[in-house]
This record gives C-alpha cells, structure tokens and sequence, in this order.
C-alpha cells in the first residue's frame, strides 16, 4: 500500500502511537494496516537522529555550564568589591575613586563603578585630576593659616587667623577656615584649663562619721541612704532608699516623679516608724542637696539623727547603698523602661518589700534574708 495515500493527520497520530505511547512499530504497523518500513520512515522523519539531537544537547549544556561559571565569577567579585569597599559606600565619590583606583590590580573598573554606585567616565576624568579645584585651594590657604597661626605664637584661633588672611586680601569664609584648621588639628593654645572636679573632699555639712564600718553588732546603729532613678515612659521615677547596716534590710523608702528633698525626708520619716530607735542613729548619705539641705539637717536633730556624709566623688564610702541599687536594677528592671510610674512603682514595692527583705538571700548575712537574719539576732 503506497504511503501516499495516508493523510499527513493520519500520519502524524500513527507516530504519536509509537514515540508518545510507547507502543512498537511493528503493532502499531500491524494494527493500522500499514507497512513496517512506512511507519519506521514516518517516525525518522519526525524523530531526528539520536547522535545529531545528543550532540545538540551537548552543546546547549556546554553553553549553560559556561554562563553558569560566568554568572558565578560575576557574583563572587561583587561580593569581595562589596566586603572590601563597604566602608566607602557612603562616602563622597572622590572617595570612591580612591577605593576603585587603589583596587584596579585586583577588581576590573566596570563592577566597582557599579557596586558603589559611580560612573566610569566619572572615575578616568577623575584619573586626570585626582584633586577638585576647592582642594587646591584649600590646600593654599592651609599654607597662609600656618604662617599665620605660628606668627601668634599658636594663641589664634579661626576668627583671629580669618582676620589675618582678609587683610592679607584672601576672601573666605570663616566656617571654610574653621573646617580647614580642625581637619588639620591646629587649635589656639590656652594658657588655662576648665577647672576640674575635686574628687576627695570631706563635706562642710557634715562629717564621715561612718569611715566606712559597713559592719555593726546591732540593729539601729547606723543607717545608710541614698537616691537612684528608674526610666519610665511618663518620666522618671526617683527612688530613695533607708538601709540598716546591721541586717541590709531597706527599712524606709520612697518614690516621687522628682528629686525634691521631701523623697529623701520620707525615707527617713518611714525608717522611725518602723524602727522606733531610742539612741542616736548615723545616717550616712552622699553630698547631695537633698541632704544638705536645712530640712534634712532639722530633720536629723529633731529625731536623734546623726548626719554623716561621703566624701565627694567616692561611691565608696557608700557602697551598701550602691550595692543593693545594683542589686535591684540587675535582678528586677534588667534596664526596662516602665510604661506608667505606677506600674514602676508596684514593681520596686514587690522588689523591696516582698523579695528583698523577705526572701533574697544575702551574701553578708550568710546566705540568709535580711528578715530570717534580724529574727535569728534577737
């Protein structure tokens, strides 16, 4: 039967039995009534040559793996131009022109120019004159400013120098001068410093009756004080502190939105509640207005009191108080910022009254609280 009479339709559905189905030639011959050499030519011409379509996919993966490799070399230069340059992106573009000049024996221009986000052009113009024309001059007038700088015995400053360079007929600026000379570290000498703080001094207000005897047979003996603050989204919360050194129990504080002397004074005033002493009682403090104030001085006198201060600077002299400050700020705040003062205030109150004194075993005591110490003392 002569092939010609089969329609191309026919003929294509008759190759799509054998290379789509996977059907053999010879069934498919056999059921459709045609000739095996037909239907073999049929599905040649369809289907090309095994050798010629391997050698084209040869070809296409050979094409692939080198742009793959191309694309790779791509990435991983942008990467190191990106580590090595990463601290001038965001520098001025002469700037940028060093780092890619400076770099052209290891990266090729094109990619640093796009990783930092200049133009070619711009680099090989810069190439011919590395330096603007306000560097030049500014370079120029450094000379003059020198000269008039060392002509002063080096006591001008820039308005001085700025005066001699106008004179001089130089037109600029004085913030352009002031620019030029700190770049250059030139500043005028001063033949006196800005007075320091002295670290060390007794208080006029009262002694250092405490010297520093953290340690005390009984209770009511000495007393120690001091004010910390706590941040909060409504503002600070001050927080004064009364601490008997016998048992570090905090017997008296106080918390206000402010460092007035009456956050100190009821401190003190709950710590008589509480303690009802019947002898004199040292109340150790730093040198802070508060308890240099007249209220704090009657205060003490009118309840038995005996003021006793650090001397300035040394947060030594009262370090019980700076220690249980640490204390609460590391094992309650952990640096938060309370949303209301009150909600500040419920937290230190919990802090204090329910673990501190209670239940926080302390190392001074023997691993015991300030409250299970007391009682054990009695």
């Amino acid at each position: 039967m002569s092939s010609q009479r089969f329609t191309p339709e026919f003929k294509e559905e008759a190759v799509r039995q054998v290379v789509g189905r996977g059907h053999s030639v010879a069934e498919v011959a056999a059921r459709l009534g045609v000739s095996t050499h037909s239907l073999y030519q049929w599905v040649k011409a369809v289907k090309p040559d095994k050798t010629e379509q391997q050698a084209t996919e040869l070809t296409e993966a050979k094409s692939e793996i080198l742009r793959l490799r191309a694309q790779l070399r791509r990435v991983e230069e942008e990467r190191d131009i990106f580590k090595k340059g990463r601290t001038v992106l965001r520098q001025r573009t002469r700037v940028k022109y060093r780092f890619i000049n400076d770099h052209r024996h290891v990266f090729r221009v094109a990619p640093m120019c796009r990783m930092l986000e200049v133009t070619r052009g711009g680099f090989y113009q810069w190439l011919d004159k590395p330096e603007s024309d306000r560097a030049i001059e500014d370079r120029r007038l450094l000379g003059l400013i020198r000269d008039s700088y060392d002509a002063s015995g080096g006591v001008y400053g820039a308005r001085r120098v700025l005066g001699d360079l106008r004179e001089a007929g130089e037109v600029c600026g004085k913030h352009r001068v002031e620019k030029i000379m700190h770049a250059q570290k030139i500043k005028a000498i001063r033949g006196y410093k800005a007075p320091r703080r002295i670290v060390g001094r007794p208080s006029l207000i009262a002694p250092n009756r405490l010297q520093r005897q953290f340690t005390v047979d009984q209770p009511d003996q000495a007393w120690v004080t001091d004010i910390t603050y706590l941040r909060t989204w409504q503002g600070w919360l001050y927080l004064a502190v009364v601490i008997d050194l016998h048992s570090r129990k905090v017997i008296g504080w106080s918390m206000k939105p402010t460092l007035a002397r009456e956050g100190v004074l009821d401190a003190l005033l709950m710590a008589i509640w509480r303690r009802k002493p019947t002898k004199a009682v040292i109340v150790h403090s730093d040198q802070g207005s508060q308890y240099g104030s007249d209220d704090w001085q009657r205060f003490c006198r009118a309840h038995g009191l005996q003021p006793s201060m650090s001397r300035r600077g040394n947060c030594w002299d009262n370090a019980v108080a700076e220690s249980f400050f640490s204390s609460l700020k590391k094992e309650r705040i952990r640096k938060r910022v309370y949303k209301t003062r009150d909600l500040a205030r419920a937290d230190v109150f919990d802090y204090i009254e329910v673990f501190y004194n209670r239940t926080r075993r302390h190392s001074h005591l023997g691993g015991v609280s300030p409250e299970a110490f007391e009682k054990a003392s009695l």
